[in-house]
């Protein structure tokens, strides 16, 4: 989980540096039935406009971690954009949300508040930026925006998936715009 956190707070730099934006919603599957190897692999959220779309784009990871049976899934988002993307005014500052998820069991969520400091622009116009992060916290049962609180129940809820089932499912997700992170 550590490192998974450390990535995200690198990646979301690296980005900010390049072209001065943020990973879009990103879920993390893990399965503890996999002893050895439990990291499954990750999702991005698929593109959305801005408002209702967003918020069943995001909620509507939680069939893929269900479709995969993930014992634990990790979630990344950074909260500005999150809310700008609902069409809701930012409830916190600009900061890096990692929440860390098992099933049965209270979440956690880490939280990397920063400031954003411009430093140039981009060939295409676009605003460049380098992060000053402020102390971190862990906050078990932290608050959660409304499409991650669906998520997790969408992820939650008892399925018994059948090969069919598992078929039509991941063609519907593709159809859908989700595509799997490589």
């Amino acid at each position: 989980m550590d490192d998974l956190e450390q990535d995200a707070v690198d990646t979301t730099a690296a980005m900010l540096a390049e072209g001065g934006w943020v990973p879009p919603p990103t879920v993390h599957l893990l399965c503890a039935e996999l002893p050895r190897l439990p990291y499954v692999g990750y999702l991005r959220s698929r593109p959305f406009y801005r408002g209702d779309d967003a918020h069943r784009a995001i909620a509507g990871l939680g069939w893929i971690a269900s479709l995969t049976q993930a014992s634990r899934v990790v979630l990344i988002w950074e909260q500005a954009d999150l809310s700008i993307a609902l069409q809701r005014p930012p409830s916190l500052p600009s900061g890096l949300v990692v929440l860390d998820a098992a099933r049965g069991s209270e979440h956690e969520v880490r939280w990397h508040p920063m400031d954003l400091i411009e430093t140039g622009t981009t060939p295409d116009g676009l605003p460049t930026a380098v992060p000053e992060w402020g102390p971190s916290r862990r906050i078990p049962g932290g608050r959660l925006p409304e499409p991650i609180l669906d998520l997790l129940a969408l992820w939650r809820e008892e399925r018994i998936w059948s090969e069919v089932r598992n078929a039509l499912s991941c063609t519907s997700v593709r159809r859908a715009g989700f595509e799997p992170a490589t």
